[in-house]
């Protein structure tokens, strides 16, 4: 099974601008487990959607990119060694800069290995994090590479931009206001004076609303529209945009309308059409 199976020209790994891989992994997760299996659910329901952007006026016939499938995760680790895992099986995926990288998870904690495999090869990257929750833990369950501290590791070793969080615990405000910067959903045009190089966009799906995303593993109120989706992706310098992730896609509580699941599919159709 591949993503977006109804293209009628599926290229090729060299002829790909973009090459997407999958990482059905779950960590340490408080509540509602089913996020490693939304890679799989994700490529079924990817059929629902049409190929054309109305945003962009692009199809997806009109651009190359590659489905490599699923990453083999051995469930034998804590979820520190698994994420490290992880890391060292990327490192032998992402190593060709004419392309780009398209994750899909999976919990958040995989953006960390990810974030680390295409810093490994563009040096110095901007984290752009779209997310309901600050993820600043310092540890979380005893794990440093949890879905919990994903900003916090990212953040450093780069400089990183949070779009859109609206919760947070009092262990991580200090660090999240101290270190992040932080742009609320009513000013996303600023988000544009901090991008400087090449860029990184984790897209947790808890950043929209629930009325629009209800099956992810811990909903925030008072999230984000598909049109500021739409914006940040008509304000990144789709150029310099070298990886991308969505992640914390819940198929187990999506059923039976499975909308959440085919709105990650949408996401990533405007994230491929974005670019030029």
């Amino acid at each position: 099974m591949r993503i977006f199976p109804f293209i009628k020209s599926y290229s090729s790994i060299e002829q790909s601008k973009y090459l997407i891989v999958s990482i059905p992994y779950e960590g340490y997760v408080n509540t509602r487990l089913g996020t490693f299996v939304a890679p799989k659910v994700i490529r079924k329901y990817s059929e629902c959607i049409e190929s054309y952007s109305n945003y962009f006026n692009r199809s997806l016939e009109d651009i190359s990119f590659f489905d490599l499938g699923d990453i083999k995760i051995d469930f034998i680790y804590d979820n520190d060694n698994t994420i490290l895992e992880i890391y060292k099986y990327l490192k032998t995926v992402v190593i060709n800069k004419e392309k780009k990288y398209v994750f899909i998870g999976g919990d958040h904690s995989i953006t960390i290995p990810c974030f680390w495999a295409i810093k490994n090869i563009y040096k110095n990257v901007v984290y752009v994090h779209l997310d309901a929750h600050a993820d600043c833990h310092s540890v979380y369950h005893n794990q440093k590479y949890s879905h919990a501290s994903v900003l916090r590791r990212i953040s450093e070793e780069s400089v990183s931009i949070s779009v859109g969080v609206r919760t947070l615990d009092d262990s991580e405000k200090g660090y999240f206001f101290s270190n992040i910067i932080n742009i609320d959903l009513n000013n996303i045009g600023s988000l544009k004076d901090y991008l400087k190089g090449y860029i990184y966009l984790s897209v947790d799906v808890d950043f929209f609303d629930p009325s629009i995303a209800p099956a992810v593993s811990n909903p925030n109120s008072s999230g984000a529209k598909f049109e500021d989706y739409i914006k940040i992706l008509e304000i990144l310098p789709s150029e310099n945009v070298v990886g991308f992730d969505i992640v914390e896609v819940n198929p187990v509580i999506d059923y039976p309308s499975f909308n959440t699941c085919i709105l990650a599919c949408e996401l990533l159709r405007e994230f491929l059409l974005s670019g030029k």
